[in-house]
């Protein structure tokens, strides 16, 4: 399968962005987001506090140890941390870890995922092809 996306003009310079479905792990809630394709976080899926309370994802918290992220800046930052159904296509589910820190500015998909996929970004046109 493969997924089509135009590079968000949301900022300059344009940067690819990969809508997506998000589900809490027994689907009951779900919201779609629009997600910027993150080469340099090495997680899954970076989410905003709100998005990640209302899709009650702190019941499903993995509470063994803590766990520390680290910022682009060099910053540390607490991470919590849950499971995921994440849909690119009404055919295709996939469990994901799904992170969230108390300051985002937009979600992320990290390369987790990305190495999941052939992933083609494509500068000169503005385009993002995933082929899973």
């Amino acid at each position: 399968m493969k997924v089509r996306a135009k590079y968000s003009s949301d900022e300059i310079p344009e940067f690819p962005e990969l809508k997506v479905v998000l589900s809490d792990p027994h689907s009951q809630k779900f919201i779609e987001i629009r997600a910027k394709v993150d080469t340099g976080f090495s997680g899954s899926l970076l989410i905003g506090l709100d998005d990640y309370t209302n899709l009650g994802f702190p019941a499903h918290e993995n509470l063994v140890g803590s766990i520390v992220g680290r910022l682009a800046s060099g910053t540390s930052v607490s991470v919590r941390a849950s499971k995921g159904i994440l849909k690119l296509s009404d055919a295709e589910r996939i469990p994901c870890s799904v992170y969230t820190i108390p300051v985002l500015a937009r979600p992320l998909i990290g390369r987790e995922l990305l190495n999941l996929w052939r992933t083609v970004l494509d500068g000169q046109k503005g385009a993002l092809e995933i082929e899973t």
